[in-house]
């Protein structure tokens, strides 16, 4: 879908401190050739929960949209994500959000958005048709925030080919003029993939984790048993070509008009198989350096790159950004972004890359 009067007024992460590589490996939690295969350098490690690391973020955020717009800013619809474990049980992290940010009761929602990686980019899917199609909305703030580690995930032995880091992240999006324009937005779904991240897994009624690490490792290779992975290379590549394609077309764009790519923060192997190849792109025109750096942020990657680009002066008037979101289940976004403002975030503890 194309739009032409919506925008990101504000941007904000949160970032922990970064762990090398070498620190795993020499503790036998990683191995060489795990670290060669992944190229990953490092990953974020932070000491706070990943409410509180969105929290910091949309602080950011709703500085800089304070900023860009001249004036106070106040979202009255709240979206928030997490792919793993808040810290609290039986708990609505988004309303805890809200509230930490001092807005208050005020008319619309706080909700939790389960799109688990993808989140925020789907998230940018459906806030953007909220501003559409609701003339009692101005500005909506998405939230993203992860905190990953022991006892039940490990940052670099959780998953294959993937080590996952710790972030907060967030925007604002609104009818008011911004630092960037949203141009197009296009999603996909294939559920038939909803089992890799489960494998032989059993219900259970209470979560394991606790005591016992989660093994998405087994998980997947469960399920690749009975498919292959031809058949997930074979559905990836579909959906994400459909996704970039579509925007692309809606945006009047071809993927070389675009200045750069803010894909998954996966290892270098998987952002070869699922981003590089299925789209004939270069790592170069991807943010995986960042990534290889960070590793992947739950729902962040995406905004945090964004986030990247707009500090650095990477960005410059007149790019056009493209985010791409992959999430297990599975999903797909893709929105492609025009800057119109040279506008950088204002900063803060924890959110420089």
């Amino acid at each position: 879908m194309k739009f032409d009067d919506l925008y990101f007024t504000g941007i904000g992460c949160h970032l922990g401190s970064l762990t090398p590589v070498s620190a795993p490996v020499a503790a036998g939690a990683y191995t060489p050739e795990e670290a060669a295969k992944t190229g990953q350098l490092s990953t974020s490690v932070a000491d706070r929960h990943g409410p509180d690391l969105a929290v910091s973020a949309a602080r950011e955020a709703l500085r800089h949209a304070d900023a860009v717009c001249g004036e106070a800013v106040r979202p009255s619809l709240s979206l928030h994500a997490g792919i793993y474990y808040a810290g609290i049980d039986f708990w609505h992290a988004a309303s805890y959000v809200r509230d930490q940010l001092g807005i208050g009761p005020w008319a619309g929602l706080a909700l939790e958005i389960g799109a688990m990686s993808n989140s925020m980019v789907a998230g940018l899917d459906l806030a953007a048709s909220v501003l559409r199609g609701r003339p009692d909305h101005e500005d909506v703030l998405l939230t993203a925030g992860d905190r990953f580690g022991n006892p039940g995930f490990p940052h670099w032995s959780t998953d294959i080919g993937i080590v996952y880091g710790d972030a907060g992240s967030a925007f604002v999006l609104s009818r008011r003029p911004g630092f960037a324009r949203l141009v197009s937005v296009a999603s996909f779904s294939d559920p038939s993939l909803e089992g890799l991240q489960r494998g032989a897994e059993p219900f259970r009624s209470a979560s394991a984790a606790a005591s016992t690490p989660i093994d998405i490792r087994l998980r997947k290779r469960q399920w690749l048993e009975d498919r292959g992975s031809d058949y997930v290379h074979a559905r990836n590549s579909d959906a994400v070509t459909t996704v970039v394609k579509t925007a692309l077309s809606d945006a009047d764009l071809d993927l070389p008009d675009v200045a750069k790519i803010c894909a998954p923060h996966y290892g270098r192997h998987l952002v070869r198989s699922q981003i590089l190849r299925p789209l004939g792109i270069t790592e170069g025109q991807t943010m995986t350096g960042l990534g290889l750096r960070l590793g992947h942020l739950g729902a962040s990657d995406q905004i945090v790159a964004l986030h990247h680009l707009m500090r650095t002066g990477e960005a410059r008037q007149g790019d056009h950004v493209l985010l791409l979101g992959v999430g297990v289940g599975m999903t797909w976004t893709a929105a492609v972004l025009r800057v119109e403002r040279e506008t950088p975030p204002p900063g803060g503890p924890g959110g420089r890359p």
